[in-house]
Protein backbone atom coordinates (compact mmCIF):
# COMPACT_ATOMS: atom_id res chain seq x y z
CA UNK A 1 0.00 0.00 0.00
CA UNK A 2 0.97 3.06 -0.68
CA UNK A 3 1.38 5.38 2.06
CA UNK A 4 0.43 8.88 1.41
CA UNK A 5 2.78 11.47 3.71
CA UNK A 6 2.79 14.94 1.60
CA UNK A 7 5.14 17.59 2.88
CA UNK A 8 4.05 21.18 2.66
CA UNK A 9 4.95 23.53 0.01
CA UNK A 10 5.65 20.61 -2.47
CA UNK A 11 2.40 19.67 -2.92
CA UNK A 12 1.13 20.37 -6.85
CA UNK A 13 -2.44 19.68 -8.20
CA UNK A 14 -0.90 16.70 -10.49
CA UNK A 15 0.55 15.14 -6.75
CA UNK A 16 -2.59 15.74 -4.81
CA UNK A 17 -4.86 13.68 -7.58
CA UNK A 18 -2.42 11.22 -7.90
CA UNK A 19 -2.47 11.22 -4.06
CA UNK A 20 -6.05 10.74 -3.85
CA UNK A 21 -6.14 7.53 -5.70
CA UNK A 22 -3.01 6.12 -4.50
CA UNK A 23 -3.96 6.64 -0.81
CA UNK A 24 -7.63 5.00 -1.29
CA UNK A 25 -7.12 2.89 1.64
CA UNK A 26 -4.46 4.68 3.89
CA UNK A 27 -5.99 6.68 6.37
CA UNK A 28 -2.81 6.78 8.44
CA UNK A 29 -0.75 8.91 6.27
CA UNK A 30 -0.89 12.77 6.50
CA UNK A 31 -2.80 15.82 3.31
CA UNK A 32 -1.14 18.95 3.78
CA UNK A 33 -4.40 21.70 2.93
CA UNK A 34 -3.03 22.03 -0.68
CA UNK A 35 -3.11 18.80 -1.09
CA UNK A 36 -6.63 18.16 0.14
CA UNK A 37 -8.08 21.64 -1.82
CA UNK A 38 -6.63 20.37 -4.81
CA UNK A 39 -8.21 17.18 -4.97
CA UNK A 40 -11.20 18.62 -3.46
CA UNK A 41 -11.65 20.95 -6.62
CA UNK A 42 -11.08 18.15 -8.78
CA UNK A 43 -13.74 16.54 -7.61
CA UNK A 44 -15.70 19.41 -7.53
CA UNK A 45 -15.03 19.52 -11.32
CA UNK A 46 -16.13 15.58 -11.69
CA UNK A 47 -19.09 15.82 -9.99
CA UNK A 48 -20.41 18.62 -11.84
CA UNK A 49 -20.40 16.87 -15.39
CA UNK A 50 -22.74 14.40 -14.43
CA UNK A 51 -25.07 16.60 -12.17
CA UNK A 52 -25.47 19.19 -15.30
CA UNK A 53 -26.10 16.07 -17.44
CA UNK A 54 -28.46 15.28 -15.26
CA UNK A 55 -30.24 18.38 -15.19
CA UNK A 56 -30.08 18.61 -18.91
CA UNK A 57 -31.77 14.87 -19.26
CA UNK A 58 -34.33 15.88 -16.75
CA UNK A 59 -35.22 18.72 -19.05
CA UNK A 60 -35.31 16.55 -21.89
CA UNK A 61 -37.30 14.35 -20.24
CA UNK A 62 -39.98 17.13 -19.31
CA UNK A 63 -39.59 18.29 -23.35
CA UNK A 64 -39.12 14.55 -25.20
CA UNK A 65 -41.39 12.87 -22.83
CA UNK A 66 -38.41 9.95 -22.67
CA UNK A 67 -35.87 8.95 -19.66
CA UNK A 68 -33.46 6.75 -20.91
CA UNK A 69 -31.07 9.56 -20.87
CA UNK A 70 -32.13 10.52 -16.81
CA UNK A 71 -31.94 6.51 -15.97
CA UNK A 72 -28.45 7.16 -17.36
CA UNK A 73 -27.19 9.79 -15.80
CA UNK A 74 -28.35 8.74 -12.36
CA UNK A 75 -26.14 5.29 -13.05
CA UNK A 76 -23.44 7.22 -14.02
CA UNK A 77 -23.68 9.59 -10.86
CA UNK A 78 -23.87 6.42 -8.60
CA UNK A 79 -20.83 4.79 -9.89
CA UNK A 80 -19.12 8.00 -9.47
CA UNK A 81 -20.12 8.38 -5.80
CA UNK A 82 -19.10 4.35 -5.33
CA UNK A 83 -15.90 5.11 -6.35
CA UNK A 84 -15.20 8.08 -4.98
CA UNK A 85 -16.36 7.28 -1.29
CA UNK A 86 -13.47 5.60 0.26
CA UNK A 87 -10.63 8.14 -1.17
CA UNK A 88 -12.37 10.98 -0.21
CA UNK A 89 -12.96 9.37 3.24
CA UNK A 90 -9.20 8.34 3.47
CA UNK A 91 -8.29 11.86 2.16
CA UNK A 92 -10.23 13.58 5.11
CA UNK A 93 -9.07 11.71 7.70
CA UNK A 94 -5.25 12.32 6.51
CA UNK A 95 -6.26 15.87 6.33
CA UNK A 96 -7.99 15.73 10.01
CA UNK A 97 -4.82 14.09 11.36
CA UNK A 98 -2.25 16.38 9.51
CA UNK A 99 -3.78 19.00 11.26
CA UNK A 100 -3.71 17.03 14.29
CA UNK A 101 -6.93 15.38 14.83
CA UNK A 102 -6.73 11.71 16.12
CA UNK A 103 -8.34 9.54 13.57
CA UNK A 104 -10.73 7.79 16.54
CA UNK A 105 -11.96 11.77 17.33
CA UNK A 106 -12.77 12.06 13.43
CA UNK A 107 -14.74 8.87 13.45
CA UNK A 108 -16.28 10.05 16.59
CA UNK A 109 -17.29 13.48 14.98
CA UNK A 110 -18.90 11.62 12.05
CA UNK A 111 -20.92 9.30 14.51
CA UNK A 112 -22.22 12.24 16.45
CA UNK A 113 -23.40 14.36 13.19
CA UNK A 114 -24.55 11.10 11.24
CA UNK A 115 -26.75 10.62 14.97
CA UNK A 116 -27.54 13.78 15.16
CA UNK A 117 -28.58 14.39 11.50
CA UNK A 118 -31.38 11.31 12.18
CA UNK A 119 -33.14 13.70 14.63
CA UNK A 120 -33.52 16.74 12.58
CA UNK A 121 -37.23 16.37 12.34
CA UNK A 122 -39.82 16.38 15.84
CA UNK A 123 -39.93 18.39 18.14
CA UNK A 124 -36.26 18.59 18.95
CA UNK A 125 -35.24 18.92 15.18
CA UNK A 126 -33.93 22.45 15.31
CA UNK A 127 -31.58 21.48 18.20
CA UNK A 128 -30.32 18.47 16.37
CA UNK A 129 -29.88 19.94 12.99
CA UNK A 130 -27.80 23.05 14.92
CA UNK A 131 -25.81 20.19 16.82
CA UNK A 132 -25.03 18.94 13.08
CA UNK A 133 -24.33 21.90 11.74
CA UNK A 134 -22.27 23.02 14.29
CA UNK A 135 -19.79 19.54 13.89
CA UNK A 136 -19.74 19.85 9.75
CA UNK A 137 -18.58 23.40 10.32
CA UNK A 138 -16.03 22.47 12.97
CA UNK A 139 -14.58 19.44 10.63
CA UNK A 140 -14.40 22.38 7.42
CA UNK A 141 -12.86 24.42 9.84
CA UNK A 142 -9.86 21.36 10.35
CA UNK A 143 -9.52 21.06 6.68
CA UNK A 144 -8.50 24.76 6.86
CA UNK A 145 -5.91 24.89 9.72
CA UNK A 146 -2.14 24.46 9.30
CA UNK A 147 0.00 21.32 9.42
CA UNK A 148 0.17 20.28 13.32
CA UNK A 149 -2.24 23.07 14.48
CA UNK A 150 -4.55 21.08 17.05
CA UNK A 151 -1.59 18.94 18.30
CA UNK A 152 -1.16 19.26 22.18
CA UNK A 153 1.05 18.23 25.20
CA UNK A 154 -2.04 17.94 27.66
CA UNK A 155 -2.44 14.94 29.61
CA UNK A 156 -6.07 15.08 30.06
CA UNK A 157 -7.96 12.29 28.70
CA UNK A 158 -10.70 13.50 26.91
CA UNK A 159 -8.47 16.34 24.79
CA UNK A 160 -6.07 13.16 23.87
CA UNK A 161 -8.98 11.10 22.62
CA UNK A 162 -9.48 13.55 20.26
CA UNK A 163 -5.87 15.51 19.61
CA UNK A 164 -2.80 13.88 18.46
CA UNK A 165 0.07 14.34 20.75
CA UNK A 166 2.45 17.16 19.93
CA UNK A 167 6.39 15.54 18.72
CA UNK A 168 8.86 18.18 17.10
CA UNK A 169 9.33 16.77 13.68
CA UNK A 170 11.17 19.12 11.42
CA UNK A 171 10.39 20.64 8.27
CA UNK A 172 6.33 19.87 9.51
CA UNK A 173 5.58 23.44 9.86
CA UNK A 174 2.99 25.07 6.75
CA UNK A 175 3.80 28.28 5.43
Amino acid sequence: MHEIHETPGQVTFKTAWRDYFKGYFDFMGRTTRTGYWWAMLMLIIVWFMPFLALLFAQAAKVQLKTSSALGLSIIVIGLLGVFTFMPTLALSVRRYRDAGLNGRGAVVLWLLNGFASRFTSGSQGRAWTLISALIGLTLFIITLLKTDTLTTNSDNPLVAFFLRKSASQPGRSEH
